[in-house]
């Protein structure tokens, strides 16, 4: 076991834990009860990185996440990314008849991505989010006619049984990881660095001013988003993802560039690019 620290959405058997050990499987694991507490705990000192997951192929952006890095009061940094395969599973204690269940426990992401296979049962079932899927496993085996979606980790940690394999809507689903800590990554000659800023509310135009510095050095964006900046109504931070690391010149300039015409402008990180 390596001395590196690793905070994760638990309990065991999630798909953050899951990720966590594929990024680093010698680290010691800290399990915590939200990706915000995750997060805090590199913060604090507790450990050197937190694995969170960041945005799903299906449901898109994981706000809770997004929002802490975007905090100007949080200077953490995404330090590397992983994407893993979510294989959705219906499960719970043995004995259960399906066509009795009337409570079906998830992380809301994963009932989110479920809703036509949790039809396809034909009950009147109480959908009720939990904070993970491991935690909804834990939950659905103490309790008669209830189950759980969750991973075969999952399932295995906790003993339960695989009613239904697959039970996703679309089995093409992928979640992106990142592995936050204090500081940037090295450059690595393939890399991506992921940006935060707000525009001069009051200039028209501002926002494709910025964009256009992209493209006027030649560097590709691969991702755009905005999320409210929660001071006032209409008014957004954006958040953008280029290839690139933020010490190479031509990225260099742009974040200069930027500075002088964006009211607030942050790195979030710069980190090797996932195939």
């Amino acid at each position: 076991m390596s001395d590196t620290k690793i905070s994760f959405l638990g309990p065991q058997g999630t798909n953050s834990e899951f990720a966590a050990l594929e990024y680093d499987p010698n680290a010691q694991l800290i399990s915590s009860h939200t990706m915000s507490e995750a997060m805090m705990n590199v913060e604090k000192g507790i450990s050197e990185f937190a694995v969170c997951a960041i945005e799903n192929s299906l449901e898109g952006s994981v706000n809770e996440v997004i929002d802490i890095l975007i905090n100007p009061k949080h200077d953490l940094k995404i330090f590397s990314e992983l994407v893993i395969k979510i294989d959705h599973l219906l499960v719970g204690k043995s004995g259960i008849d399906l066509s009795q269940i009337d409570a079906i426990y998830s992380h809301p992401q994963a009932l989110a991505q479920c809703r036509e296979s949790i039809a396809s049962l034909g009950n009147q079932i109480d959908l009720i989010a939990s904070t993970s899927t491991a935690a909804a496993v834990e939950s659905a085996m103490s309790i008669d006619n209830a189950c759980a979606i969750a991973s075969y980790h999952a399932a295995k940690q906790y003993n339960a049984i695989v009613y239904k394999k697959d039970f996703a809507d679309n089995l093409d689903n992928f979640t992106r990881f990142v592995v936050i800590g204090k500081s940037l990554n090295s450059p690595s000659g393939n890399d991506k660095t992921s940006i935060a800023f707000t525009t001069q509310h009051d200039k028209p135009g501002s926002l494709v001013e910025i964009l256009h510095l992209f493209s006027s050095q030649k560097l590709n964006l691969t991702k755009i988003e905005s999320r409210p900046t929660k001071s006032k109504l209409g008014t957004y931070v954006f958040l953008v993802d280029v290839y690139s690391h933020c010490d190479n010149e031509p990225l260099k300039k742009v974040i200069k560039d930027i500075t002088e015409i964006a009211d607030w402008i942050k790195v979030l990180g710069s980190y090797p690019m996932i195939d």
